[in-house]
C-alpha cells in the first residue's frame, strides 16, 4: 500500500486519510504524545547542559516537524519564545496541532512546563502560519528545502531534529548537515534524536527492530517507498557525518542495544564493515557543535 501511495497522485494525502480515518493512527495516543514530549525534553535538557546563554532568549530551529507540531509547542512550553520550523513540503495539519494543544492542556506539571499552549489555530496556511507565530513564537515555513533555507550564516543559536534524519537518502544527508553547520552561531548547540530501528516492526510483531538488516539495498528497496523511507543507516555513519562537516561532537548516548536480537538474524554484506556493537545501537541522542 505505501508502495502505491508513493507514486500515485496525491498519494500523501490519501495516506494521511487512511492513518486519521482507517488505522486511526492519528491524532497520536496519550502515550505517543508523551512520549513525544519526553523527547523534547531530552533535547531540552541537553542543550541546557552544553549551551551556556538563557534559552529563553535562544533562537530554536527545528527541521522535520511534521504534522502536529508537538516538539515546537513543547519547547514553547518549556520556555522558548522563537523558533523557526521547517518541512521540505506543507505538512502541518491545524486539527493535529490543536489537538496536541489540547493534550498539551491536560498534561501533569512539572518542572519544565512553565506554560501550556492555550489557542487553537484555525484558517487558511498563511493564517495558520500568523497564528503559530504571534500565540507561540513558532514560525513554520514550508515548502522549505532544509539544504538551502536562505537564512543567515550563524542565525540560529539550538538546531534539533527527532526521529527524521533516518527517513532522509543519503544523498541529502551532507547537505543538510552542511547547512546545519552554516546555520548554527559559534556557541549554539545541534541535538539529534535519531531511531535506527526497522519502523515496520512498529506495527509487525513478527519482526524484530533490526529486521531490515537481512536484506541488500536491492531487495530493500522493494520495500522502501518514499512516504515510509529508511536509509538504513547506523549510528557510527552519522558520527562520521556530523565530522566531515565540521561539527564537534559533545555528547552520544546510545539506547535500546540488543545483542541477542542481532545475533540471530542473517545480516546481508551491505553490513559486513560494522561491528555487531554497532549495529546493534537502536536510537541515540547526538549533541554537537561547530568545531573551533
Amino acid at each position: 500500500m505505501q508502495q502505491a501511495l508513493s507514486v500515485v497522485p496525491g498519494g500523501e494525502h490519501a495516506n494521511y486519510f487512511l492513518q486519521r480515518h482507517i488505522t486511526k493512527s492519528l491524532p497520536l495516543s496519550e502515550a505517543g504524545f508523551a512520549d513525544h514530549v519526553s523527547y523534547a525534553h531530552q533535547h531540552f535538557q541537553a542543550i541546557r547542559h552544553y549551551y551556556k546563554r538563557p534559552l529563553d532568549g535562544s533562537v530554536f530551529y527545528e527541521f522535520g516537524a511534521g504534522w502536529d507540531l508537538i516538539v515546537p509547542l513543547a519547547f514553547y512550553s518549556f520556555g522558548i519564545e522563537k523558533q523557526i520550523v521547517v518541512d521540505i513540503r506543507w505538512l502541518l495539519k491545524p486539527s493535529l496541532v490543536n489537538d496536541a494543544i489540547h493534550k498539551f492542556q491536560r498534561l501533569a506539571s512539572t518542572n519544565a512546563l512553565v506554560r501550556r499552549p492555550t489557542k487553537y489555530v484555525d484558517g487558511s496556511n498563511a493564517a495558520v502560519c500568523a497564528q503559530l507565530k504571534t500565540f507561540y513564537g513558532i514560525d513554520y515555513r514550508a515548502p522549505c528545502d532544509p539544504t538551502h533555507t536562505g537564512l543567515q550564516n550563524g542565525a540560529i543559536d539550538c538546531i534539533t531534529s527527532t526521529s527524521t534524519l533516518e527517513h532522509i537518502p543519503i544523498s541529502e544527508l551532507k547537505p543538510l548537515m552542511a547547512e546545519c553547520h552554516r546555520l548554527l552561531n559559534p556557541t549554539g548547540v545541534i541535538s539529534l534524536l535519531i531511531d535506527y530501528a526497522d519502523h515496520y516492526a512498529y506495527f509487525d510483531s513478527t519482526i524484530s527492530l533490526y529486521n531490515y538488516l537481512q536484506y541488500s539495498d536491492r531487495t530493500w528497496a522493494l520495500f522502501n517507498p518514499s512516504l515510509h523511507y529508511q536509509n538504513r543507516l547506523r549510528h557510527k555513519d552519522y558520527l562520521d557525518l556530523l565530522g566531515d562537516v565540521g561539527f564537534q561532537l559533545l555528547e552520544d548516548e546510545r539506547f535500546g542495544t540488543n545483542l541477542d536480537a542481532v545475533r540471530h538474524l542473517s545480516i546481508d554484506r551491505r553490513f559486513s564493515t560494522y561491528t555487531l556493537e554497532e549495529l546493534v545501537v537502536g536510537s541515540a541522542l547526538i549533541l554537537a557543535r561547530v568545531q573551533k
